[in-house]
């Protein structure tokens, strides 16, 4: 059995527990059970035959082609993001990038630099910061600068004592965590298998969730500093699959953006 159609079992069958009958134009029977669609469903809903979907959920089929990809997505009505993970799960998408060329790296940083009032930040696949610029670093205190993890940050004690909602942002970010990555890269790998020590990792990562939250609201308690709440915006890089430009911005005339606008002077003076 391969691995890669193992995998791709899995996430079926965590989709479809997810999916519920009214959300697709099924009628839910008195005294139903299942957690969600039963894999004839899902088979007739998709217009192929209950065995065949059987085997694609216990990874007995090789490739499936992209019609039968399409047409399973469009049967559980999943999310673009969600498809496009398939597609990788069912080997007919496009790879993750495996490393970033130095002279990318490089123009990528100076960018970041350049945006002295707006804290922003690099990521690769595996949510590993390349860069930081400095007014990032300055407003996380450290947390968030070059050689740290974003994934593993995210579940320290640290920083969920700071998080008004960590729950929601802790699950976000392993299913983003999950889109982005490689399966097959070690990195990915050795990062799961370390994480999964932690139970509410293990909890989010059992869930098979897949997204990629372009924009939300996160608020958080810096000591010396105060409430603070940003706009997290993530923007992907084209011909970098996996990597990830992020950006905080604040309401204007807000809180925030004043604490902002002051720790951008100091470090301007410092220079």
């Amino acid at each position: 059995m391969k691995t890669y159609g193992t995998a791709l079992g899995d996430f079926l069958k965590a989709r479809r527990d997810a999916c519920q009958p009214e959300s697709v134009g099924l009628a839910r029977e008195h005294g139903r059970r299942v957690p969600g669609l039963r894999r004839d469903e899902v088979a007739r809903l998709a217009g192929m035959s209950s065995e065949y979907y059987m085997r694609l959920e216990q990874g007995r089929v090789d490739t499936p082609s992209r019609q039968v990809v399409d047409a399973i997505a469009r049967a559980m009505r999943l999310s673009s993001i969600t498809t496009d993970y398939l597609y990788r799960l069912a080997g007919i998408g496009l790879p993750r990038t495996t490393d970033i060329p130095k002279a990318t790296s490089d123009t990528l940083n100076a960018v970041l630099h350049r945006w002295r009032h707006t804290p922003a930040y690099l990521a690769d696949r595996n949510l590993d910061i390349l860069a930081a610029n400095e007014l990032m670093t300055a407003v996380t205190q450290g947390d968030i600068e070059p050689g740290m993890n974003a994934l593993e940050l995210t579940f320290t004690d640290g920083i969920k004592d700071k998080l008004g909602d960590w729950e929601r942002i802790a699950r976000e970010t392993v299913s983003a965590f999950r889109y982005l990555g490689d399966e097959t890269a070690p990195r990915h790998r050795q990062l799961v298998a370390s994480m999964r020590s932690n139970p509410d990792f293990a909890r989010f990562w059992d869930l098979r969730e897949v997204s990629l939250p372009l924009g939300y609201e996160v608020r958080a308690t810096i000591e010396g500093l105060g409430d603070l709440c940003v706009d997290v915006q993530n923007f992907t890089i084209p011909d970098l699959q996996g990597y990830t430009v992020t950006l905080y911005t604040a309401a204007a005339g807000s809180f925030t953006e004043q604490v902002l606008r002051d720790l951008a002077a100091s470090l301007e003076v410092a220079a």
